[in-house]
């Protein structure tokens, strides 16, 4: 339970649970006046559809705008089964099997389609051979110009590579063919950020902000530049919410509590920078983490934004106190 509270966040595990209890406690009043009345037994239909479609529509604002679109080709003719099948029950096997069966059908065509071009091209990533992933995902861009996910996987790779330039370009696209998802913004938002240019980062880090606020990476992201421009205030209020939204990684929460112990002193809170250090103390795991990320070869660009960060964490875990919060590489740079 812990677990999908923590994937969920507390906001959409609130908004679950809520709706699982709600309409069920419904149902069960429902239920005590008779189901010989005729209008029970179709709004208990109706409160059923309402937590099936209401806990899908929970998880599936989880989830960024890219991997939503492949849930929704994935369950959707499944959730219009179960609907056709509560109001039609006299056809309800036949609906029921042919939603599951959609199921085994689309993880074929999933597989079949592009997965097997993005296979062969993480496999060359993982051998630090960009140019041969590029090579790919830039036939996929020509056949399927306007798939936004082809873009961000050949943007991503154009970063790891260090070609800013175009991966700007490819992330830019995005935001055109896509205006109303954060996708775009948010990778401008991390490049212009590895760049230490954190002025053009903030910008869009707030664009995707206002697109997709409950996405957890997305005030995480803008906590972390606000960090790096001393926004104290603003950085602890979005650091927050990523919080609130649910982190699933303990390196990711090492980080938050360190940048929000951070904020906390720089407004001379003392007592408030403490509390974050101690939760930052309890998230070691975060640190094996870390160390097992910065051994690849792709984690060049991350080493340069985070490293220092990372290090002053461990510091603190092995007993430094609030005095060490002083200590960051933008303030040298400053």
């Amino acid at each position: 339970m812990g677990r999908i509270v923590r994937w969920l966040g507390w906001n959409h595990a609130v908004a679950l649970f809520l709706l699982i209890g709600l309409t069920g406690t419904i149902s069960l009043m429902l239920q005590a006046v008779g189901p010989e009345v005729p209008w029970v037994i179709p709004v208990q239909n109706l409160l059923l559809l309402i937590m099936i479609f209401g806990s899908a529509g929970v998880i599936i604002n989880r989830i960024d705008s890219l991997q939503r679109r492949t849930l929704l080709i994935f369950i959707g003719p499944l959730l219009i089964g179960l609907a056709l099948a509560v109001f039609l029950p006299q056809a309800a096997l036949w609906f029921l099997g042919a939603g599951v069966g959609w199921l085994f059908v689309a993880q074929l065509l999933i597989r079949r389609n592009v997965r097997r071009e993005y296979q062969d091209a993480i496999r060359h990533l993982r051998k630090s051979e960009y140019d041969q992933a590029i090579d790919i995902l830039n036939k996929l861009v020509q056949a399927e110009p306007e798939d936004t996910g082809h873009l961000r996987f050949r943007g991503d790779l154009h970063r790891l590579k260090g070609a800013f330039n175009r991966a700007i370009r490819d992330y830019r696209r995005i935001t055109e063919l896509e205006p109303q998802s954060s996708l775009g913004y948010n990778g401008l938002a991390e490049i212009y950020l590895q760049q230490q240019q954190y002025s053009e980062a903030l910008e869009f880090a707030r664009q995707a902000y206002r697109l997709e606020p409950d996405q957890w990476v997305i005030p995480y992201n803008l906590g972390m530049i606000e960090d790096r421009l001393s926004l104290w205030a603003d950085s602890a209020e979005h650091l927050q919410e990523a919080l609130n939204a649910g982190v699933p990684d303990s390196r990711h929460r090492l980080l938050i509590h360190l940048w929000m112990a951070r904020a906390a002193a720089r407004m001379d809170h003392p007592e408030e920078a403490e509390l974050h250090l101690e939760k930052l103390r309890k998230e070691k795991r975060g640190l094996q983490e870390w160390q097992t990320v910065f051994q690849s070869d792709q984690a060049q660009t991350l080493r340069a934004v985070l490293a220092a960060d990372v290090a002053l964490a461990q510091q603190i875990t092995q007993g430094a106190g609030p005095e060490a919060l002083a200590n960051r590489r933008s303030d040298e740079e400053a």
